[in-house]
């Protein structure tokens, strides 16, 4: 009887331990815990949006289209309005030497976009571009 109950005590010790390291691993040292979720008002605070840009593209044909953009913090958003003109111009030179088929793939457009215009910040970044208006005609 001895030996059932030292085998029951360290089983139930050993489950406690791999229990605690569970919790530990899960909830404490998860990375997810540690990039918080920005709110939807956080969101709001740090996108700006693009007026809608109409140029042709490379493939003779004509684009109307339309950006919002987010970005990692509001004083990057303060920097980004600053420079809006830019923004659009940056994106028209894009569109301008894009195809038709470029946007089979929208993501990797909107992602080649992303890339062009985390050059013109010299602190803070883009973290997303999302197309919210696309017309090809």
């Amino acid at each position: 009887m001895k030996k059932f109950k030292k085998v029951f005590f360290t089983c139930i010790i050993i489950m406690a331990i791999a229990a605690g390291s569970l919790y530990y691993y899960q909830y404490i040292k998860s990375p997810e815990n540690k990039a918080k979720a920005a709110t939807i008002d956080q969101l709001a605070d740090q996108t700006i949006e693009t007026d809608q840009i109409s140029t042709n593209l490379n493939s003779d044909n004509l684009i109307q289209v339309k950006f919002s953009i987010e970005l990692d913090s509001k004083d990057t958003k303060k920097q980004a309005e600053k420079i809006i003109p830019i923004i659009e111009s940056d994106i028209i030179k894009i569109l301008s030497q894009s195809k038709k088929e470029d946007f089979k793939n929208i993501g990797a457009f909107e992602e080649k976009v992303k890339s062009r215009l985390n050059e013109r910040f010299t602190e803070g970044k883009i973290t997303n571009v999302f197309t919210t208006e696309l017309l090809i005609q």
